[in-house]
């Protein structure tokens, strides 16, 4: 591949990045609109709009990923401000990112054979996974396995569990949100008095 279709091809995957992020989903006719090229060119780099999708896809997760991984595997973070950052950072993410959840579920539904990349790099991961049992079981001196992989869950759906609120009350209910992490400090109280309750 030259350095042209390299680029047209860059472009083109980069414009769907940015406008799936914060959207969901893009149709064909606009990505290349946007993008300056023609739907030709989508089809020919990438074969079919799932195809891009699953690329698209792939990007943010690979993202997610290499954040995770840099926390855990840090030098000057406490074990206690791992768990900290990496519970801040992944719901962070998936704020700044919130289609992403429906990206993976209409791929998911679109291809049954298709298993979204951020499920096998964040939520399958047994690296990560046991990075986080681990810095668990060091704060709280407990080797018992069933022990840290039921903290490690409970971590997990009290990351989840805000997110899921937000998109809940915003797409099903007219009322102000219950709780709003719009805020920095918010967020970062929320997670403090979760990863607290878990390791007591």
């Amino acid at each position: 591949m030259n350095d042209v279709e390299l680029d047209t091809k860059s472009k083109i995957l980069q414009y769907a990045i940015d406008m799936v992020g914060s959207r969901g989903d893009v149709t064909i006719r606009e990505l290349a609109e946007t993008a300056g090229v023609n739907v030709a060119s989508i089809n020919y780099y990438f074969g079919s709009k799932e195809n891009l999708l699953k690329e698209v896809e792939r990007h943010y997760s690979t993202a997610l990923y290499n954040v995770q991984y840099s926390i855990f595997t840090s030098k000057e973070l406490s074990p206690y401000d791992k768990l900290l950052e990496w519970a801040k950072s992944m719901s962070a993410f998936i704020y700044q990112y919130p289609a992403l959840i429906s990206l993976i579920a209409k791929l998911s539904v679109e291809d049954t054979r298709y298993t979204p990349v951020l499920i096998e790099k964040i939520y399958l991961n047994k690296e990560l996974q046991n990075m986080i049992q681990q810095i668990i079981g060091t704060i709280i001196e407990s080797e018992d396995e069933k022990l840290l992989k039921l903290k490690y869950l409970q971590l997990f759906s009290g990351i989840l569990g805000p997110v899921i609120n937000r998109l809940v009350e915003e797409n099903f209910s007219d009322k102000p949100p219950t709780l709003n992490f719009s805020s920095k400090a918010d967020l970062e109280e929320y997670m403090k008095l979760l990863i607290d309750t878990i390791l007591d």
